[in-house]
């Protein structure tokens, strides 16, 4: 199937999907798909089922099998500076992180002595730190486990050296959500889905951001969710 509503926005574009774009469904079956994340050398896909608490996996050899279920309805994923999975857990409201011989370690579970409330999406930084952001969305009915926030606000966080004391780095946004970096990772661009924009953050060798004004107005006519 030929893609024909593809907005070209910058040239280096072409150089990763070529001239021709086109789109293959690989996976069916899915209750509700997040956190899309690929193995360079393995060359496989990794991505989450919040709802059918399933993380699978697709590989053009193996086809699409079962990475983890359940997952603690798992939603954003990345891999770490060691290229270890990093994971963002809805039901568990932590950050975690799978080790090499396959045991799953807890990294950022609480703040200040109050459970996070659902790491939802998570990139690690050049110097090995770990930015997530913390909405609600995983202590919803169907993306997570129903349950009652404890902290009051949703922020932005690092993970550091000390992982079982995450750094909070901003808590004005109202459902913080995407992230990455700047090609030269001194900007941090986060996504708030309720506000419909992206904010532009920049980012200080101490790993603290600075700044925020919104990059730009994701506005549209489809509807937005986790």
């Amino acid at each position: 199937m030929t893609a024909s509503t593809v907005s070209i926005r910058d040239p280096r574009f072409t150089q990763v999907v070529g001239n021709r774009v086109e789109f293959e469904r690989i996976a069916t079956g899915c209750l509700f798909t997040e956190g899309p994340l690929w193995h360079p050398a393995g060359r496989y896909l990794l991505w989450s089922d919040m709802p059918g608490d399933h993380l699978r996996r697709w590989s053009a050899t193996d086809g699409v099998t079962t990475f983890r279920q359940p997952c603690n309805k798992s939603n954003g994923l990345t891999w770490d500076r060691q290229g270890r999975l990093v994971a963002c857990e809805h039901a568990s409201s932590r950050i975690s992180r799978t080790e090499p011989g396959g045991q799953i370690v807890p990294l950022a579970t609480h703040f200040q002595g109050k459970q996070l409330n659902s790491p939802n999406d998570v990139v690690c930084s050049a110097d090995g730190g770990i930015y997530f952001s913390d909405p609600p969305y995983g202590r919803a009915e169907f993306y997570g486990v129903k349950r009652d926030q404890e902290l009051s606000f949703q922020g932005v966080y690092r993970v550091g050296p000390d992982a079982r004391h995450p750094v909070l780095l901003v808590d004005d946004f109202d459902r913080p959500n995407g992230l990455c970096f700047s090609l030269d990772g001194r900007r941090l661009f986060v996504n708030d889905t309720a506000r419909g924009h992206i904010r532009e953050f920049a980012v200080g060798r101490d790993g603290a951001l600075a700044g925020g004004r919104v990059w730009a107005e994701t506005t549209g006519e489809a509807s937005v969710s986790p």
